[in-house]
């Protein structure tokens, strides 16, 4: 295959894929055909182009599904690629990982949200990645921040899920209503978070 075809063949994956999750989380899975999927990616509705990167329509969703999965594992490899030094900047650049995460994944987390009956086993699947690489990865690195004695957390696996859970709430808002909690912008939001969550982790 020429390096031309190739990019043709990933691209089309990827528009494919990018108007099926809009239109999921617009009108529904089971309310979306592949041929509105086609129709939108700017195929003809008849051709059954999908298929040819796609063996059904739930395999587009469960693509959808594994690519936020491995979107979320990136995101937690490039954190402790990074090893940001020093209470607020690890909070802040690990905040900050999480928030694009979520912004960047808002169709798939809208779908997620409404569709839990068709993903099935797929929802436990990414409620484990999300568990051990936001949840569990942020509570070890409170645990080890205790024992160098920087900080003095009483519960770090119980402030670990307040910290993240905030800016997931945020997120899922967004994607359900268009609101942010309060309407407040979201370089407030998340400088606030940053605030909060450095001054909940200080040592007393």
């Amino acid at each position: 295959m020429s390096e031309y075809s190739l990019t043709v063949a990933v691209s089309g994956r990827d528009r494919l894929l990018g108007e099926a999750l809009k239109l999921f989380a617009s009108r529904g899975y089971a309310a979306t055909s592949v041929a509105d999927i086609q129709k939108a990616a700017g195929l003809a509705p008849g051709s059954g182009a999908l298929y040819k990167h796609f063996a059904s329509k739930r395999a587009l969703l469960e693509a959808a599904v594994a690519h936020r999965i491995e979107r979320i594992v990136a995101a937690r490899e490039e954190y402790d690629a990074e090893s940001p030094a020093g209470v607020e900047k690890a909070v802040r650049r690990a905040g900050q990982l999480i928030r694009d995460n979520l912004a960047d994944s808002e169709d798939v987390l809208r779908v997620t949200l409404r569709e839990s009956d068709e993903l099935g086993d797929l929802n436990e699947r990414t409620w484990k990645v999300i568990t051990d690489n936001a949840y569990q990865r942020f509570t070890d690195e409170l645990v080890a921040s205790n024992r160098a004695g920087i900080t003095n957390v009483p519960d770090p696996q119980a402030t670990a899920a307040v910290a993240i859970s905030s800016l997931a709430y945020a997120a899922t808002l967004r994607a359900l209503t268009g609101h942010t909690p309060g309407d407040i912008d979201d370089d407030r939001f998340f400088e606030a978070w940053v605030f909060q969550t450095v001054k909940a982790l200080a040592q007393p």
